[in-house]
């Protein structure tokens, strides 16, 4: 079941607003899931191969051990498994890239996130502008067909490869962020995009306002003025010229990872009132995880009703972590 996004947001606001419990953007998200799906496409090369699960691996482990997101929510499709069968989830065929995707739309509901990260080139020709997959290879047109699966959700879309730029139009949307690597299909040299963007949330210097978290903003400012970067040090023409598209003005910048909440482990504290605090608000979000596993099981009012008598326990008791000299997230 989704809940319509406007119910979504109140039950937030109500949270945020009323008691004083989520203080931020990323407060509020980190109640929330994120589905994300990182896709290796072809390398081509042996050196391409590496390097593009290289760049997958590191992102995959980013979000999930730094900024949150949990291990079963994050599906790597790569070119070959048995390069990583600990991480890499199945092949990145069109069928299993669009089947993640329809499974993440059933999965979904209203109030939690979607982000979908390409690594590996793109082409563009007579047959149209594509990403390249074993097998098959998807075009914008497919992506944009799955995409439609959210209709309510906030949906990240980022394409680091070469000729990305044909994704813009197709995939543009409200609720609905799309990055590219390049400005359009023509744009056909590799990129150095991806690695950059990869460092943004490996690394600590893309968190521009310092408040301990990454937005897909700063990700991609960071990633754009790095590649810049490493062309004028080359002294060579920068032939990659990387484009952030929002559909709702501003969401690039709270879609974010990390900071207040982020934590899914219990912070290490040697305040036992704390600690009591600390281990209560974790049952808090052990029966909002179950809750969220009845969705579309049981009546709908329901279950508003009890999620927003959660989140709002939940909000309390981040004031009282708070009010006891701990990080209420």
């Amino acid at each position: 079941m989704r809940l319509p996004r406007h119910l979504a947001t109140l039950l937030y606001v109500m949270a945020a607003g009323t008691v004083g419990g989520l203080s931020t953007p990323v407060e509020a998200a980190a109640q929330s899931r994120t589905h994300v799906l990182i896709v290796v496409g072809l390398g081509g090369t042996a050196e391409y191969r590496e390097t593009f699960h290289e760049q997958a691996r590191s992102l995959r482990e980013a979000l999930i051990e730094e900024h949150g997101v949990r291990d079963a929510d994050v599906v790597y499709l790569g070119e070959r498994v048995d390069v990583a069968p600990d991480v890499i989830r199945d092949r990145s065929t069109r069928d299993n890239v669009m089947g993640t995707l329809s499974r993440f739309a059933e999965d979904a509901d209203a109030s939690d996130r979607v982000l979908v990260v390409l690594i590996g080139h793109g082409t563009s020709g007579s047959g149209g502008e594509s990403f390249n997959l074993p097998g098959p290879d998807a075009s914008p047109s497919e992506f944009a067909a799955a995409l439609d699966g959210f209709p309510s959700q906030s949906v990240a879309f980022v394409h680091t490869g070469s000729g990305s730029g044909a994704f813009l139009e197709p995939l543009a949307g409200p609720d609905r962020i799309v990055i590219t690597a390049t400005r359009s299909g023509r744009e056909l040299n590799a990129t150095r995009f991806a690695a950059h963007f990869v460092s943004a949330f490996t690394g600590e210097g893309a968190d521009i306002d310092r408040d301990g978290s990454i937005s897909l903003q700063e990700a991609f400012t960071y990633a754009r003025d790095e590649v810049a970067r490493h062309y004028e040090a080359e002294n060579q023409i920068l032939t990659e010229n990387a484009v952030l598209q929002d559909g709702d003005a501003g969401l690039a910048s709270t879609f974010a990872f990390g900071g207040p909440g982020a934590a899914t482990d219990v912070p290490e504290t040697d305040d036992p009132e704390v600690a009591r605090l600390y281990e209560e608000r974790g049952e808090i979000q052990s029966r909002i995880d179950e809750l969220r596993t009845l969705s579309g099981s049981i009546d709908e009012d329901v279950y508003l009703e009890r999620m927003e008598e959660l989140l709002v326990e939940l909000a309390l008791k981040n004031r009282e972590i708070r009010a006891a000299g701990g990080g209420g997230g």
